[in-house]
């Protein structure tokens, strides 16, 4: 464990730690100096990384000051900078490893309130007016729910981004393209055995997408409830069952697709951003010219989805044609605009 504190930070706090004399770093920071060392020692060296035999040093005045003990505490071994970190009274020492860090910090879910939430009043005030507002609208007889809250409640998603990768978005969206439909497990193995160099970056944040909708959202949970289900001899009773019947659909694109598990994940978007540009590069051409290159970053991001989601998209496709009927090549319809001549 290594401690990173800036200095001026540490100067600045010195004050307020006089009214504890017991503390052994007021010493340390009372005599903390910014100035750079000039003892010129192999085994001792300044706060500041920057080397003390700059151009810029040898302009100012030089003020020869010796080294601090935080200095050397802070700058040598590991060991130093861990017992430093360690608490050094004798009540810190003697407490217990699981409620508390190295530093001192509690973790007791108590002293953790105010962290986690900050504002318990306005939190439970928010949790009632949306229970009122959900009671209500169930009750009135007039209120409807509409189309998008249905689906947000029956219907779970997970969207990731992934961090800007060393490539461009010419690059990377032909893999978002190749992803994007596909089951989580089949887009795993397109990028698996991919020759494409940023195929692998795409197959780290395929699964870390998977990990996080399992985790946070529940998703694609189905399979294994229906056999913790059956194995309890709960699933007749739970209405899960563990062999559910296959379904063969056709998706938006035109592709038909037999889906067995209803909470099965599948890539639903997939689509590449821009980034800021990592550098530049310069390319000598003819009489001495020289055209500068900009080196691109690009970011891919994941939506993954349940299967109940095409379900229900096939579902209304198929309304949406039953309500438009069957296509007449010459309706009945009343003829107008009639001429003696051709129109064409």
């Amino acid at each position: 464990m290594s401690l990173s504190v800036p200095s001026r930070r540490l100067i600045r706090s010195a004050p307020a730690l006089t009214a504890t004399p017991t503390s052994s770093l007021l010493p340390a920071l009372q005599s903390l100096s910014l100035s750079p060392n000039t003892n010129n020692t192999p085994s001792a060296r300044p706060i500041h990384t920057t080397p003390s035999n700059q151009w810029f040093w040898n302009r100012k005045s030089a003020k020869s000051t010796s080294e601090s003990a935080l200095e050397s505490q802070v700058t040598g071994s590991q060991e130093t900078r861990k017992a430093l970190a360690a608490p050094t009274d004798a009540a810190a020492a003697d407490r217990p490893k699981g409620a508390y860090t190295r530093a001192g910090a509690s973790l007791v879910r108590e002293h953790l309130a105010r962290a986690v939430d900050p504002d318990p009043r306005s939190r439970i005030r928010w949790e009632r007016k949306m229970v009122i507002r959900q009671v209500r609208s169930g009750t009135d007889p007039f209120s409807r729910e509409p189309r998008a809250a249905r689906i947000a409640r029956t219907e779970r998603q997970m969207t990731t981004k992934s961090p800007f990768l060393a490539t461009s978005t010419k690059k990377l969206v032909k893999l978002a393209h190749q992803i994007q439909g596909k089951t989580v497990a089949e887009a795993l193995v397109q990028m698996r055995f991919s020759k494409k160099k940023m195929a692998q970056e795409v197959r780290y944040q395929l699964e870390l997408a998977r990990d996080l909708a399992v985790a946070e959202r529940g998703m694609g949970l189905g399979a294994k409830r229906a056999l913790a289900a059956e194995g309890e001899g709960e699933g007749e009773a739970s209405g899960i069952q563990a062999n559910g019947e296959t379904v063969e659909i056709q998706t938006k694109d035109g592709k038909w697709v037999k889906i067995d598990d209803p909470t099965r994940m599948y890539v639903a978007e997939a689509w590449v951003n821009r980034g800021p540009w990592r550098g530049k590069v310069p390319d000598y051409r003819a009489r001495g010219r020289v055209n500068i290159k900009h080196r691109p970053t690009t970011s891919i991001s994941i939506v993954l989805k349940e299967e109940k989601t095409r379900l229900r998209e096939h579902a209304e496709r198929q309304a949406q044609k039953i309500r438009q009927g069957p296509w007449v090549h010459l309706p009945d319809r009343p003829v107008t605009a009639q001429r003696q001549w051709y129109s064409w």
